[in-house]
């Protein structure tokens, strides 16, 4: 049987069993419970044959077979095995057949778990394998057959072959596919109108999902920083945001959860997040992946013929969420209402949760500007970084004030005394001083409202005397923050708020953090977790606002300075068009020397020049080395001569003869060529050799050899060096100094930039993985 053949009859099995067993819940859901078990079996039959279909196209990458289309355009012969493994999720048809496996093996988790909701959940979740499998089935299968077959592979795309590659991708849809949990029981909670247990049943699952989501979002940002040269690590690029939003609204989820857990509010409204995590995700498919944000964003795929499924199927989950969500819609089972006193543990988590999901909505809406303006308007339009970045720096300051008060406990009963004479003080102040600071230009008018609402919310609290003193050690973190921006130079007012705000954010679960590690470690996740978000909003800012950036041009063998770093450029490794090509460059740092080799070379497959830069770590700042372009120097060459070829130099005729491979081995050990030269002069003959001599230490390394001159003529004050070889072209470059100078041959535009406190932001996401692995550990415990 052809291997198409093979593997589209397997992906077929598959959308049986589907069908079946979706069909065999759907029943058992609506009162036949003797079809439960030949739903499970047919389910585990499920699983066999997606695991099935996945291991099948393995093989395909592995044994090089190039007769199946998806194969050839994404793998070659000459990748080594991690790579042919990144190769599988390198086009939408693998990714699409990973996250279908994924979600199989997560159903197990439903099966398993399910409690009340098992046969419901079963059935929802089996319309999420109905859309993936209608994609791989009837429009995009990775097991198409390419006649006549291909001899050698495409090959992966050179910016893909990076470890970050192997790893960031299958975090991702793992992510995609634990989202499937929650919407199917949820769904499976609204139908059935039973919410005893669906927050215990779902809150992990939502947790992992999150968790999943920053994790894969944080290795992909950590790619583009290493990998793509440009100095940065998030672009708010459309694509990119499509795994943002669904992250932050499973962190407004995540606090709305609580609530519910705690009080019985908001139930649903949770209900409705928790399946428009699952449409957020397929939503950002279609935007990816529909050739929409083709002009728009450098990770986008092209249109390839899959818009009405996935518009379909989107529209098919909207309506089915509405439909359920109205049909549970009974006052008995609406929930309790939400505790609206602004000091309640409860309102802090609900402000949290809004303005997480006002984040989410806002990038939503620039990230669909594309599709938007490509239907309403002649010009299709897309949001730039600067619009992103007006609205996300106020919001952050927001974000952090609330993140303050997170752990203060104070009980839900509590009522200030003369409550709207401390308001009208609190704001009061803080609208004369955020006005004076705006009519004083010292801030902008976004952050002037910023701070009047920051300072007037954060004097309220103040005059709680129950929080006055773990509130006052949390501004003490704060403003050492800012002594320490000051001392490093840092002017810009709206800058030294945002640090202030973020540090005080992540001091105010200092206390707690210490408290819960010695006595209730299983809950100190949320709180590790606050607090490295306020260290990641440090980093953010530090690395991108403080980062400083030079262009240096260094002819070859020459040296530049940037940033107390004297650096030479030594030529390349290997040839421009050479894969991995690798540009040498000697960094000097007050006597210490850095062998550096960033990455610059012609992919034919991109069509264009790949380049991946050198980082210089340390503790206080990164030195970030990319190169943009290596430009051939005018008259460079010298004095260029062919086998037999003779030129007058002056009053010297110079012929080159031949080659001289008679002292191979020159005294030294090291390997040398030399060039026989004819000279003629006042009608005298002389003979001369030139000699390049490589490093006997080099190991046979023939590259920036050291040229032995040799005199032009008897009596003259001349010497002849020899530049360059090319075999190839049976030609020699020739320098004569005061006669033919030879100048460096090439030279390179390096962008040197330092990103400072870059490690917070890295320490700070680090914390937020353990914090959140933390609860998650704690919720599937209990």
């Amino acid at each position: 049987m052809a291997p198409g053949l093979l593997g589209n009859l397997v992906l077929l099995l598959a959308f049986a069993m589907v069908v079946i067993g979706g069909t065999a819940f759907l029943l058992t859901a609506l009162g036949k419970k003797n079809l439960f078990n030949l739903g499970a079996k047919v389910y585990y039959l499920q699983v066999f044959f997606a695991a099935a279909a996945l291991a099948y196209l393995f093989y395909l990458f592995f044994t090089h077979n190039f007769g199946i289309r998806y194969v050839a355009e994404y793998s070659s012969t000459d990748l080594p095995f991690h790579y042919l493994l990144s190769s599988l999720w390198g086009g939408q048809e693998g990714t699409y057949l990973l996250w279908f496996f994924l979600s199989t093996m997560f159903g197990l988790f439903i099966l398993k778990r399910g409690r009340q909701y098992t046969s419901w959940a079963m059935f929802f979740h089996a319309l999420v394998h109905t859309f993936l499998l209608s994609i791989m089935v009837f429009a995009l299968s990775p097991f198409r057959a390419l006649i006549p077959p291909a001899l050698e592979g495409s090959g992966l795309n050179p910016l893909l072959q990076d470890y970050w590659m192997v790893i960031h991708p299958p975090i991702m849809f793992c992510s995609f596919a634990m989202a499937g949990v929650p919407f199917a029981l949820a769904l499976a909670a609204m139908v059935k109108r039973d919410f005893s247990n669906w927050i215990k049943t779902t809150l992990p699952f939502v947790a992992i999902t999150s968790f999943g989501l920053i994790l894969a979002n944080v290795l992909g940002g950590y790619w583009a920083y290493k990998t793509l040269g440009w100095g940065g690590y998030w672009a708010w690029d459309p694509v990119e945001n499509t795994s943002f939003i669904p992250w932050v609204t499973s962190i407004g989820l995540i606090h709305g959860m609580l609530i519910e857990r705690r009080s019985g509010a908001l139930r649903r409204f949770n209900l409705l997040l928790s399946t428009s995590l699952f449409l957020l995700i397929v939503y950002g498919t279609f935007l990816t992946r529909s050739g929409v944000l083709a002009d728009f964003s450098v990770h986008s795929f092209v249109d390839l013929g899959i818009n009405g499924i996935l518009v379909g199927f989107l529209l098919g989950y909207v309506l089915l969420t509405l439909g359920a969500f109205f049909f549970s819609r009974t006052p008995d089972r609406i929930g309790r209402p939400l505790n609206y006193n602004i000091f309640s543990r409860d309102f802090i988590l609900f402000t949290g949760m809004v303005l997480f999901l006002i984040l989410g909505a806002v990038v939503l809406f620039w990230s669909s500007l594309p599709l938007i303006t490509r239907y309403l308007t002649a010009n299709p339009s897309a949001a730039d970084v600067g619009t992103y970045n007006a609205f996300a720096f106020p919001f952050a300051i927001i974000i952090s004030l609330f993140l303050t008060f997170s752990p203060l406990f104070i009980g839900p009963g509590f009522k200030m005394e003369k409550m709207r004479m401390k308001s009208l003080l609190s704001f009061g102040i803080s609208l004369v001083v955020a006005a004076v600071l705006f009519l004083l230009k010292a801030i902008p008018l976004t952050i002037a409202i910023t701070s009047f609402i920051y300072l007037g919310v954060m004097i309220l609290y103040f005059l709680t005397k129950t929080v006055t003193k773990p509130l006052l050690q949390a501004l003490m973190v704060g403003l050492v923050g800012v002594a320490v921006a000051l001392i490093f130079g840092v002017r810009q007012l709206e800058y030294l708020i945002f640090i202030g705000a973020a540090l005080t954010a992540a001091g105010a679960h200092i206390n707690i953090i210490v408290q819960y590690l010695t006595s209730r470690p299983e809950l100190v996740g949320g709180y590790l977790a606050h607090f490295g978000f306020g260290l990641m909003l440090v980093g953010i800012l530090t690395s991108s606002a403080f980062s400083v950036n030079h262009q240096v041009v260094i002819p070859r063998n020459q040296e530049q300075q940037a940033f107390d770093y004297d650096i030479t450029y030594n030529g390349t490794a290997g040839d421009i068009r050479q894969k991995d090509n690798e540009i040498l460059l000697t960094l000097d740092h007050n006597g210490k020397k850095i062998e550096a080799r960033p990455q610059f070379f012609y992919a034919e497959r991109m069509d264009g020049m790949m380049k991946k830069p050198y980082i210089n770590k340390s503790i206080l700042y990164d030195l970030y080395f990319s190169p943009q372009d290596i430009q051939e120097m005018p008259g460079s060459q010298g004095l260029v001569l062919h086998k037999g070829e003779s030129a007058k130099v002056g009053d010297f005729n110079i012929k080159f003869v031949n080659f001289d491979m008679t002292s191979h081995e020159s005294a030294t050990g090291g390997i040398t060529v030399g060039a026989t030269l004819e000279v003629e002069h006042n009608g005298q003959t002389e003979t001369i050799t030139p000699h390049l001599v490589s490093d006997p230490n080099a190991g046979g390394d023939t590259r920036n050899m050291i040229s032995e001159p040799a005199p032009l003529f008897s009596g003259q004050n001349y010497e002849v060096h020899l530049e360059r070889v090319n075999a190839s072209e049976g030609a020699v470059g020739l320098s004569i100094p005061g006669l033919v100078e030879s100048g460096a041959p090439d030279r390179l535009i390096l962008d040197v930039s330092r990103k400072p406190a870059i490690n917070v932001l890295w320490f700070g996401t680090m914390l937020i993985f353990f914090g959140m692995l933390i609860t998650i550990y704690s919720r599937f415990k209990k």
